[in-house]
């Protein structure tokens, strides 16, 4: 393989890089474009580097193995999905990223292999995956099983029992509610804990609504 046909393996690892990492950008994610485009490119500059850095060495030689360095691509990519990932509240953010980044790697990779429409074919699925099943996931969010503890923060015991109907609307049963406490500012506040299939977003938007009501926060349990 010569140099241009080289070089045009990983502008197309380059080029399906910035395709994937535009969608995460568009979605308001820290890992876009650029970070994408470099994790496809350095990829696959790495596994063209393992099939054509060695040409002089004798075929068979001990230690020299092409798919090590893809091998050890695989795994140090770990590094940066592991970076993308946190927990605010007890809800995991930046998986998605994540697989991202390890897709894009195995694209870049996929590139420098020799394999330019298995690399198309697999960018155009994980695009697929990450923005049809959007619709589909917000769906299902709006009937998934929650457990989790509401705190609610108040200036009146009609908002609390106002906010304990919304809950029951929104299809949460209401196991447990804390003692209440008083603030110096006239606020009450308590914690209830809920279970039940609904969207949370959902019942917290019309909970900050309801007269009375200050603050409200859920966390999953």
């Amino acid at each position: 393989m010569g140099f241009w046909e080289q070089l045009g393996l990983l502008a197309l690892a380059m080029l399906l890089g910035i395709l994937v990492g535009a969608e995460r950008e568009y979605q308001g994610k820290a890992a876009g474009m650029r970070t994408h485009a470099l994790i496809a490119v350095g990829a696959a500059l790495f596994v063209t580097a393992g099939r054509f850095g060695f040409a002089e060495v004798p075929e068979g030689t001990p230690g020299v193995d092409p798919a090590r360095i893809a091998a050890q691509v695989v795994a140090g990519v770990g590094f940066l999905g592991a970076g993308v990932i946190f927990i605010q509240r007890n809800l995991v953010m930046g998986m998605t990223t994540a697989a991202s980044i390890w897709g894009t790697t195995a694209i870049g990779i996929a590139c420098a292999a020799g394999l330019p429409a298995i690399a198309i074919a697999v960018t155009a699925m994980q695009l697929i995956v990450v923005v049809s099943l959007n619709p589909v996931e917000r769906i299902i969010a709006k009937h998934a099983q929650h457990s989790g503890k509401l705190h609610l923060v108040y200036t009146s015991t009609g908002a609390l029992t106002e906010a304990l109907s919304t809950c029951t609307a929104q299809g949460f049963d209401v196991s447990e509610i804390s003692t209440e406490r008083d603030h110096d500012n006239g606020e009450r506040s308590t914690t209830l804990t809920l279970r039940g299939r609904g969207a949370v977003a959902d019942l917290t938007s019309l909970l900050t609504k309801k007269d009375g009501v200050v603050g409200v926060t859920f966390e999953e349990l």
